[in-house]
């Protein structure tokens, strides 16, 4: 993302320009505008299978070094759910490592006697 002051910038110099404009213009200016500052235009992000290998590295550690019982939001965690845990919130990782996500998101790990 962009630095606020260049965003400021490019706001006011659309606003200088505005009155003067055609609404087709106008709607041009905006979404470069917008494409500049905010990376609108790369909509998807290709996983390849590095990053799948990786994103089960992840989890498989994760799981090996999981301790158990586990809570989440105070309700036990099965034994059994431990891997698909583990692999959910690996791929939340690399979710948020790429910024992907709009906001950062985690496990709520809550033990029972909290």
């Amino acid at each position: 993302m962009s630095d606020p002051k260049e965003i400021e910038k490019d706001l006011r110099e659309y606003l200088d320009k505005e009155p003067n404009l055609s609404r087709q213009d106008k709607l041009i200016l905006l979404q470069t505008i917008f494409h500049k500052h905010f990376e609108v235009s790369k909509l998807e992000h290709l996983i390849n299978y590095k990053d799948v290998f990786n994103i089960f590295s992840v989890a498989r550690s994760q799981y090996v070094n999981r301790r158990l019982p586990m809570y989440i939001s105070k309700k036990l965690i099965e034994p059994n759910e431990a891997p698909i845990i583990a692999a959910m919130e690996a791929l939340i990782m690399y979710l948020n490592s790429k910024s992907l996500l709009k906001r950062l998101v985690k496990f709520d790990y809550k033990d029972f006697k909290d």
